[in-house]
């Protein structure tokens, strides 16, 4: 995509979820741009931009929210913003440009294909004392078929402050040793004010294009990956605890390990996870008598002896402290299998996650849904954990010196957005 450059554009005139059906995405489009998930709520037909002239895309951003944008001085739209354009398919190297004072972007040179589009804006200290909110930054992102000329109009969501939120996720790809992979492990981190308990609390693994249905119709498996209403799971461990026997303390992290054991004993370029704060309980694994397990209490234990592994691609979320024997369940057409559906007013944070891999695009893009955009805009968390035992996947930090925790991690409810890869650094989260 090297051919893409951008012009200048004419002016132009409690749960984080469980209180908003966001509208997702406005995405505006003519005649030859049309998204291909024709289902996605909030999408918007617009009059094609006459003045950006042959073979030229328009991308015009706002805010979701009008008010703050009046307090910002965008009502015109959002100034100094980053576009990033993803031809899926394609080695993931994403395309960024920025738009003017006016909000606008126009780009030529786009190839036609389908694509991963992201917009992202982080205030600075003066911005965030004229909005006089901890909101601190704004994005969205969706997936569209781009071709010819037309104008984009995205709508930027506020980040949330929410609650506890992955803040790392080291998945089990790594496989430097054969037949050893299992020092995966993940982080919580409690982006609120005030203290949380994990007790009760349940960690899993949703529905999703990596479930093994790859060849079930997409139609059929669309109420289970794209429900509005919450979750569906299957396998998923619950924290240990009756009520108030882990807590979390406002900016602190915790790590969840697979095994909590010093895996550097089977290569020095593995972790060592035995100061971890929770270990994930299997049939057959190693146990460290001095971390807490968390058992397994979906319908099903994971096919593997040593809990639940995270895999790319993946959706992983974290639910509030509920009974599963308490929520609606469902049996889907194609294996039988029950799953438990978490409610949207119970989960605290969701996230899908990809490794970047074109050949896994071409593999799940007819299905490459992964989750409603109510809990995940777009999935994220690129890193390809092939034969790299060095990076990790991290939620993006913002900083906020007149908040209570002085770290704030970014959710903006888009994945592409909100996590980006660095240094495994488990249990020390802004170090």
């Amino acid at each position: 995509m090297s051919s893409l450059h951008a012009q200048s554009a004419p002016p132009s005139g409690r749960s984080k979820h469980a209180s908003k059906c966001v509208s997702a995405v406005w995405f505006a489009a003519i005649a030859l741009l049309v998204l291909a998930a024709c289902d996605t709520p909030g999408v918007t037909l617009i009059e094609p931009d006459v003045n950006a002239g042959p073979d030229s895309l328009t991308f015009s951003l706002h805010l979701e929210d009008s008010i703050l944008a009046d307090k910002l001085g965008w009502s015109a739209g959002v100034p100094d913003a980053v576009v990033m354009l993803h031809r899926i398919g394609e080695e993931f190297h994403p395309d960024s440009f920025r738009t003017d004072l006016t909000g606008s972007v126009t780009i030529t040179g786009v190839i036609p294909g389908y694509y991963r589009i992201a917009a992202h804006r982080v205030l600075s200290g003066a911005e965030s004392a004229t909005a006089g909110t901890e909101v601190g930054a704004f994005g969205t992102g969706l997936k569209g078929q781009l071709s010819g000329s037309g104008s984009i109009e995205l709508k930027l969501q506020s980040n949330q402050r929410g609650a506890l939120v992955f803040s790392e996720i080291y998945p089990i790809e790594q496989m430097l040793t054969p037949n050893y992979q299992w020092f995966q492990y993940f982080e919580l981190y409690n982006n609120s004010d005030t203290t949380l308990y994990l007790d009760g609390m349940i960690w899993g693994k949703a529905w999703h294009i990596n479930m093994d249905f790859t060849t079930v119709p997409c139609n059929q498996t669309e109420a289970f990956r794209r429900d509005p209403l919450g979750i569906w799971a299957i396998f998923f461990h619950m924290f240990p605890g009756g009520g108030q026997e882990y807590p979390v303390e406002p900016g602190t992290a915790i790590t969840v390990a697979l095994d909590a054991v010093d895996h550097s004993v089977a290569h020095p370029a593995f972790p060592d996870l035995t100061r971890a704060d929770f270990e994930l309980e299997g049939g057959g694994d190693a146990d460290n008598p001095d971390v807490p397990n968390m058992p397994q209490v979906g319908p099903r234990a994971w096919f593997r002896p040593h809990g639940l592994e995270v895999l790319l691609p993946d959706v992983i979320f974290l639910s509030q402290r509920v009974d599963p024997a308490t929520l609606t369940r469902r049996h889907d057409a194609f294996t039988g299998e029950e799953w438990v559906l978490f409610p949207a007013e119970l989960l605290l944070d969701v996230v899908s996650l990809h490794d970047g891999d074109a050949y896994a695009d071409a593999k799940y893009t007819p299905c490459d849904a992964m989750v409603h955009p109510r809990f995940d805009r777009l999935e994220g968390g690129f890193v390809n954990t092939y034969f790299d035992t060095t990076t990790s996947i991290h939620r993006r930090m913002l900083h906020d010196p007149t908040s209570v925790v002085s770290i704030i991690l970014h959710d903006v409810n888009a994945s592409f957005i909100d996590l980006v890869s660095g240094p495994r650094t488990p249990g020390s989260v802004g170090r």
